[in-house]
């Protein structure tokens, strides 16, 4: 449902990139936009340098201007925010950027989400596709706001990340194929519970009807449970079971099954070592992909040209037999058992960091099955000895040189050297971003 702007009155909260991405879209089309943000003009200069002049900014401020029409959020805020109260109190409708960029487009939406690996997803989906031979825009939450991706049209699909910040204020949103790879607590800061979080994951098919299509994780009880709400056409991937509609793994090989012909696609061993590490994610763009009519080729294309995401689970180097990846990005307690179950082989891996209040009990005995050695560092190390309590073999380190040293000593020919940290990085690194490339430049050296 296309919303008329001209003229309307609308104030779009958060000067990030999300943000004036959506006042330069409504100033396009008439909107009369004030802009506004708690920070300082001083904080965010770096951001505001190219705004359009009829863009009206309003800094330090934490309050919706009486004149508004209609309230657009960026993602980094709180749709429960204290300061919107009284907007809501008044009728004023609140929503995200994509519910406002849905509405002015009819091509068909791809919406990822889930608490990890959705980056990668929506990446090798774009890819694919594109061996296809399709028109894609590939953005959201991953590089540009799904606002500006519609100044690309035509296109024949938008490939959409979705985080649950942006699932906060939709109204009407509805993909054509959504998919929910995984739900696992994170963001509880924000969210409260997980039952709040876990609800929000599955609002990305709240919208979707039986002509549109959910995929789901088969190995995941919580994305499951989230699709029982969803009258959308299911179908499904798993790392560990046979699935009668979807994509599986079966004897180290990619099988595909859909209106009951099973075919095997691609055997593991014939994957480049950069690539063998990111299996589940295959499995649910293969879903995707193969539902649209991407051939085996277009598939086998994109997969084996994917050079995956820096720092998450990303192959750096073998050096002596011994694989070394680094997920810097796995800053949750979910990204970290994502990547553990990623392995068949043992296992060193460096873990810590910055604690997010994440509970690794449950890890303890994929710790067992998997981990051969623990190698601690950042301000977790006590926690993580705690859970573990004197039942593995684990060392501390001062500093990640430190750290791939000790890891090295521990592991053999076949192994592989891990860093998931399963924390942020803030005690020691500006970002995991830091933290990955300081791992991996160590590595190089090797």
């Amino acid at each position: 449902m296309i919303m008329l702007l001209e003229n309307k009155n609308i104030t779009v909260v958060g000067m990030g990139a999300t943000g004036i991405a959506t006042a330069i879209f409504l100033v396009s089309r008439g909107a009369l936009v004030t802009l506004i943000d708690s920070k300082s003009q001083v904080q965010l200069k770096k951001t505001i340098h190219s705004l359009n002049p009829k863009i009206k900014t309003l800094f330090e401020c934490s309050e919706i201007p009486p004149s508004s029409d209609l309230i657009v959020l960026s993602p980094g805020v709180d749709i429960n925010s204290s300061f919107l109260k009284n907007a809501r109190e008044r009728g004023l409708l609140v929503i995200s950027e994509i519910e406002l960029a849905s509405r002015f487009t009819q091509t068909p939406i791809i919406a990822v989400t889930g608490t990890n690996g959705k980056s990668t997803v929506t990446t090798l989906i774009g890819d694919i596709l594109k061996q296809a031979g399709k028109k894609v825009a590939v953005g959201g939450n991953l590089g540009t706001p799904f606002i500006s991706l519609l100044e690309e049209e035509p296109v024949d699909y938008f490939v959409l990340e979705i985080s649950t910040f942006q699932l906060e204020g939709i109204k009407t949103f509805r993909p054509s194929i959504a998919i929910i790879l995984n739900i696992t607590p994170d963001h509880l800061d924000r969210h409260k519970t997980f039952e709040a979080y876990s609800n929000l994951k599955g609002a990305i098919s709240s919208f979707q009807t039986k002509e549109d299509i959910l995929i789901l994780n088969q190995d995941d009880k919580n994305a499951l449970k989230q699709g029982e709400h969803s009258v959308a056409k299911k179908y499904f991937f798993s790392l560990v079971e046979k699935v009668s509609n979807g994509v599986s793994l079966e004897n180290n090989s990619i099988v595909t099954c859909f209106n009951k012909i099973k075919k095997s696609i691609f055997p593991l061993k014939d994957l480049k070592p950069s690539v063998q590490f990111q299996i589940e994610n295959f499995l649910s763009a293969i879903t995707a992909t193969t539902l649209l009519d991407a051939t085996q080729d277009a598939i086998g294309n994109a997969i084996n040209n994917f050079k995956g995401l820096d720092h998450r689970v990303e192959w750096v180097r073998t050096v002596n037999g011994i694989d070394f990846i680094n997920d810097s990005k796995g800053t949750n307690v979910g990204a970290l058992e994502k990547a553990l179950k990623n392995f068949s082989r043992p296992i060193i891996l460096i873990a810590g960091g910055k604690d997010k209040g994440g509970d690794f009990h449950g890890l303890k005995e994929l710790f067992k099955k998997k981990v051969r050695h623990l190698v601690l560092v950042g301000e977790t190390k006590s926690k993580f000895r705690q859970f573990l309590n004197g039942s593995f073999s684990c060392e501390d380190a001062k500093n990640m040189k430190e750290a791939v040293a000790r890891a090295i000593k521990k592991a053999h020919t076949g192994d592989i050297v891990l860093l998931s940290p399963g924390c942020s990085s803030f005690d020691m690194f500006e970002d995991y971003v830091e933290r990955g490339n300081q791992f991996k430049r160590i590595v190089a050296s090797l």
